[in-house]
Order: structure tokens, then C-alpha cells, then sequence
């Protein structure tokens, strides 16, 4: 529906004070796809029971495609923010009056010390077209509701993970962020929510990139092939991590994917085990033949208590 705009009565604003809440300084942005819309009974429905935090973390181990970034946070604690925001842009005319034209964008960059080299590689590869929502330092967060009850991230102008800051003898290393938005968007569609006890969403973290590896402390075999698992940046030994099998441990069938290298056929072991520090899986394999052993994806992981990570490179075992 079009409307008269000279009809003041069509949309009149009552500018009453009663509340003054509003974000505090930014300690967390998640980035997610433009498209993504929620709503308050996507949160409320089982399993995560109104409790937002969770429902983010969901989100962090979705497909790639339509999974969330968290930056920042408790992981790595927002130390520099730098406003850089264009002013709103008016004319003035000949008259000596004034005329507003626009409002102007936000561009804002966002600094931490902590993530080292890992983290600046993964910001500067971090691609564009992403939308956010903004977590304070008190956990409220700040959302888009292009629609009245559904949700959404604030569109982005640019998103870019800008080159680090060296160290001196007299600065410290540190990782930047630049984001440009509309600022109508972000208080004029944007809503504000405050948490509960039960909500801890700074301190989600974004998904650690891991590595299966071809076993070299056992013999593989036509019956048993043996792989290790560690995280890309730090090496951490997942194996060593959550030894063991069963529930929340590395050792569960489904935390793996194995495939022939020649056609991509799966095959799927008939048992795990950890064996000199190695995850054993055991299976009918073929002698002279490689294997591709890659981890489940995310969300796999995660429902068997393998949290925060996501298998990125894959092992090829050559059984002798």
C-alpha cells in the first residue's frame, strides 16, 4: 500500500522517555548467512527451551552454508573499538538553510590481542556478504527484526578481517575487524534483548578446524586402519583429549567417514577402539588400496559430545 507522505496523521511517533536501555560496548559479533530469519518459538521449542545461547550453538555446528561466526567473545575479548562512521549527510543551500539528505553509514573496526597468526588468517580469508548481531559487554543482544517477531542479522555494506597490527617495543599484536552497516537498520529495525542466569552466550566460541591424520605408532591392515585426530593451529591431540570410547568420546563409529579413494564408496567400520593412542577402526578393507578417513560433520560431532569442531582435512591410509 502507498500512502500520501505529506499526511502527518499516517504514522505520527510519540517520543515519550520511559526506558534507557541501549547496547553497552561491543564484546561479541556472530555472523551468518543474510538470509537467516528466527523467530521467539524457534528458540522456545525443544530442545533449547528458550535458552538463546544454545540455539546459537546449534547454529555454530550447522552445514557451512547456513552456519553462524561467532568473533570475539571470551575467547578472544574485544580490546580497541574504533568508530570511523561517515557523518550524516545534509546540503546546505544558498539560503543559508539546510537540507538533510541522508543518514551516514557506520563503519566500525574491532581489535583483540589474542588468536595470534591463526586467527588473522582466518579473518582475512573471512569472506564477505555476511549479516551479524551484536553481543555487549553485560550478554544483551542486539538483532534485526525486518518483521515484527522475526529475527534476522543486521545486513553489511562490508565485512572484513583487516590486516593485523605488528608488535613494536611499545604496542602489542593485534587482530582487526572492520564492519560497515546501515544505521538505520540497526535502530530503526533492530531490537534489543536482555539475558537470564541461564544464558552465557560470550562464551560460545567459533568452530576449531582439526585434522585426521594416517596412523604411524600401529600397522594398518586389511582388518584394522589406524588414524589420529588434532586440531590444525595448536595440534592439539584430540585423541588424547576425549580418549576413550563410548558417548562423548573420540572413539564412536559415527565420528568418522570412510571412503575407498578410487570410486568414493563408504565403507563403515564394524568397531573403534583406542589403541596406542590411535583411534583403531575396524572394518574389511583391501589389500594395495587407499582410504580416505575424514571426521563427521559438525553437527555429527557435537550430538556425540564432540564439540567445537570441524573436520577440514582428511587422511588417506594405504593399506599394504
Amino acid at each position: 500500500m502507498y500512502n500520501n507522505p505529506c499526511d502527518l496523521t499516517l504514522n505520527p511517533k510519540n517520543t515519550g522517555v520511559e526506558c534507557d536501555s541501549a547496547m553497552l560496548a561491543t564484546a561479541m559479533l556472530i555472523f551468518m548467512p543474510q538470509s537467516a530469519r528466527w523467530t521467539d518459538a524457534d528458540v522456545a521449542a525443544a530442545p533449547y527451551n528458550g535458552n538463546f545461547t544454545a540455539f546459537v550453538e546449534d547454529k555454530i555446528h550447522a552445514a557451512p552454508s547456513a552456519r553462524w561466526f561467532p568473533i570475539f567473545g571470551n575467547a578472544a575479548p574485544i580490546n580497541v573499538i574504533t568508530d570511523a562512521n561517515e557523518a550524516d549527510v545534509t546540503e546546505t543551500l544558498d539560503d543559508g538553510s539546510t537540507v538533510f539528505i541522508r543518514y551516514g553509514k557506520a563503519n566500525r573496526t574491532f581489535s583483540t590481542t589474542k588468536g595470534g597468526a591463526c586467527l588473522a588468517q582466518k579473518l582475512m580469508q573471512f569472506p564477505q556478504g555476511y549479516a551479524f548481531i551484536e553481543v555487549d559487554l553485560d550478554g544483551k543482544v542486539a538483532a534485526y527484526e525486518p518483521t515484527s517477531g522475526t529475527y534476522g542479522g543486521f545486513p553489511t555494506i562490508m565485512v572484513k578481517g583487516l590486516a593485523p597490527d605488528s608488535a613494536t617495543l611499545k604496542t602489542s599484536f593485534k587482530n582487526k575487524m572492520m564492519i560497515t552497516y546501515d544505521k538505520v537498520a540497526y535502530y530503526v529495525s533492530g531490537k534489543i534483548t536482555s539475558p537470564d542466569t541461564s544464558e552465557n552466550i560470550l562464551a560460545v566460541n567459533g568452530l576449531l578446524d582439526a585434522e585426521v591424520t594416517a596412523g604411524t605408532k600401529n600397522t594398518q591392515s586389511t582388518t584394522n586402519i589406524y588414524v589420529g585426530v588434532k586440531t590444525e593451529c595448536a595440534n592439539t591431540d584430540l585423541v588424547a583429549l576425549y580418549n576413550g570410547t563410548g558417548a562423548g568420546k573420540i572413539g564412536q563409529v559415527t565420528n568418522f567417514v570412510v571412503t575407498k579413494k578410487t570410486d568414493g564408496s563408504s565403507v563403515t567400520p564394524s568397531a573403534v577402539a583406542i589403541v596406542n593412542g590411535e583411534v583403531q577402526l575396524t572394518g574389511t578393507f583391501t589389500t594395495a588400496t587407499d582410504y580416505v578417513v575424514a571426521l563427521a560433520p559438525a553437527a555429527t560431532l557435537k550430538a556425540n559430545g564432540i564439540e567445537g569442531y570441524e573436520g577440514i582435512i582428511s587422511a588417506t591410509v594405504s593399506i599394504p
